[in-house]
Parts: C-alpha cells; structure tokens; sequence
C-alpha cells in the first residue's frame, strides 16, 4: 500500500509538567510529569476514574489545569485554545457532523484550511482505506453503526496530520475482531507517519499491542512509565502487577538471599528493601519440571484446569504436607499458572512447580 499522507514536521518533546487538576475539592490529577517524545505512541492506561483523560483533556485544551505546564516545540500549550494546538483528538463520543456524509466528515478540516482539492481527495481516500471505510463513504452518520462512526472519526483527524494525535478509546465501539485489526493499522499508520499519539485506554492488551511506551495511572498519579515489556515484566507495585496482567503475589518476611512466605520459602535474585512486603511472578514465568527443581520448587495439586487452545490456564494448591498453616495470610492460596496445554493437566494430579530465581519481582511495597 502507497501511503497517501506525508509526515508531518518533525515535532519536539510534549512535556507534562506538574500537572495538578481540581474539580472543586476533588483533586482529578496530584503533580502529573511526563515526558512523551516526538515520534512516539504513548498510552495513558488506568482503569476509569484514574485521571487519563482528564489529562488528555487537558493537553487538547479542553480543559484547564489547576497548576503545571504542557510544553511542546519550546510554547506553553496553556497559552493556545484547543483550535490552535498543534493536536487532533479522536473523542469516545465521535463528534461527527450529521448533515454531512463520511467523505465529507474526513475531508471537513482539510477544507477548512484550503488545501489543493487533488491533495484533499487522496488524502481522504486514504483515510477510507486504512479504515475500511470504502463503501460507506455517501452515507450519514445516522446510517452508520458506533463502529463505522468510530473508524469515520479517527479517519478525520488522521488526515490532518497534527503534530500530535491525541486518542480517547477510539476503538472501544469496535466488535473484538475488528478492535484488533484497526489496532495493527493504528500502530503501522503511526510509525509510517513518525506522528506522536498519545492513547487513553483502560485496556491492558490494547496498550500491549500499540505503544513505544505506558504510563499507567492510578488515584490522579503515575504509578510506572516504561516500555510495555519493563512494566510487565519488572512492576513496582501491586498494583502495577495486578493492572496489567495477571500476577501471583505472596507477601512475606524477608530472609537472607530470600523471603518467606504462606506458600513456602524463595530464593530471590534481589534482597528486598523492606522487612516484610509482597513479590511477584507472571503465571506463565512457573516452571513445571518433571522431577524436583535445586531451588524453589513447590510440591503442589491441581485445583482448577480450563484449556484454552493456545495455552491452558491452572490454579494449583499445596499438596497433602506442603499447605500453609491455617490462618496464615501471608501469601496467595493459590498459584495461577499458564502453560503449552500438551499433556493437560487433570484436577486432583501432583505435580512440581518451580517459581525460578529470575522471575520473581520483588516489589517496592
């Protein structure tokens, strides 16, 4: 496929500085400092309430902020109203205009700046393309399903090529099939543009597949930035282990070169910071090996199975002499693994776990 649109200017840094929002005597976002570079698709994840988009808001100039700055290209964009940002945003609710049809919608800003009608044709018969918008281009927004008018939305902001794209769940209105198409189109479209996008989701798998980099939000705060990878894989808190993705937690006392914990005693790669806190392991990081692991191997019965195609998913239990004591509260009752599904594990088999050194996360709490 040709690419139709051209890369906008090379853009700069948005920097996010001390951003504080007050809603009366709720406090929206608490000292917000981000730093989403030029090129870059970043996504605010959080679940609803966190203060994601409100933050968008904000950077869009639809919003005020209580304090702090949003700088890009060396000007303070508190300065400028929302029609004079270097920014177009993609809203949950579309914002299309009913009177006009889906080639009109998409070509509506391209017109309003005066651009060459040949440029204006190609550039809006992209935006169909790459959204599957073909055959729908005489129809009204009345004619259309959420979907349809969803993909129509981000198709008009696409085209006008602003130096900084800004997305509240664009494809939340989208069937599970399509979602992950137009996911792979986004991310493909972003990097052939060297466009910035910045994306409010609150859906784990979504920011998985399209960002550079996340930062996840919680309470008006940023609990962790990094690439999808180091926030998965490497989580600071629980609750950055329990957002994204499923993580098992056991909380314990800290031992020379481990922790002891309800489910057992662990050698750790890491000695704690703290006397008594929580580490983690991804369900899929538990080893099952055939014969007894030389560290952190757990005796342990099947509970719960559910086979799932690619993977089988399993809640495992202290075997007969292995469980914690009663009462202990220490740790998780169970552990939750990911595993290849060939052989199935059966509900009442004995197996060996191990929880390898390398893959317990000792977290900061």
């Amino acid at each position: 496929m040709t690419l139709a649109v051209h890369p906008p200017a090379t853009g700069g840094t948005l920097s996010v500085q001390h951003i504080v929002k007050k809603f009366g005597d709720f406090t929206a976002l608490d000292g917000v400092s981000l730093e989403i570079r030029a090129g870059e698709f970043f996504t605010l994840l959080g679940p609803s309430g966190c203060g994601k988009t409100t933050l968008l808001r904000i950077i869009a100039g639809l919003e005020v902020p209580s304090q702090g700055q949003i700088m890009l290209l060396g000007q303070d964009l508190a300065g400028l109203p929302a029609n004079r940002r270097p920014v177009n945003t993609v809203f949950q609710s579309y914002a299309l205009f009913p009177h006009l049809s889906v080639w009109e919608n998409i070509a509506f800003g391209l017109k309003s700046r005066r651009m060459d009608k040949t440029e204006v044709e190609r550039r809006v018969r992209y935006g169909l393309e790459i959204l599957q918008l073909e055959k729908f281009a005489q129809r009204f927004p009345h004619q259309l399903s959420g979907g349809q008018r969803q993909r129509v939305a981000l198709a008009r902001a696409l085209v006008n090529e602003p130096q900084v794209l800004l997305l509240d769940e664009p494809m939340s209105a989208l069937d599970a099939k399509l979602r992950a198409e137009v996911q792979i189109q986004l991310r493909r479209l972003q990097q052939q543009l060297g466009m910035t996008f910045i994306l409010v989701t609150h859906d784990q798998d979504e920011a998985m597949a399209v960002s550079d980099r996340l930062a996840l939000m919680r309470m008006g705060h940023v609990e962790q930035t990094g690439t999808p990878d180091e926030v998965y894989e490497r989580p600071r808190t629980r609750f950055a282990a329990e957002f994204l993705g499923a993580a098992n937690l056991f909380q314990g006392s800290r031992l020379s070169g481990g922790v002891e914990t309800g489910f057992g005693r662990f050698a750790l790669g890491k000695t704690p910071g703290w006397d008594e806190g929580y580490v983690a392991i991804r369900p899929e990081r538990v080893r099952l090996p055939q014969v007894e692991p030389r560290q952190n191997g757990l005796r342990v019965r099947v509970r719960e199975a559910v086979y799932r195609g690619s993977y089988q998913e399993a809640w495992l239990e202290p075997s007969s002499g292995a469980a914690a004591q009663p009462g202990d509260q220490r740790g998780s009752r169970d552990l939750r693994i990911r595993t290849a599904p060939h052989p199935t594990l059966q509900v009442g088999q004995e197996i060996w776990a191990e929880l390898p050194v390398e893959a317990l996360v000792v977290l900061d709490e």
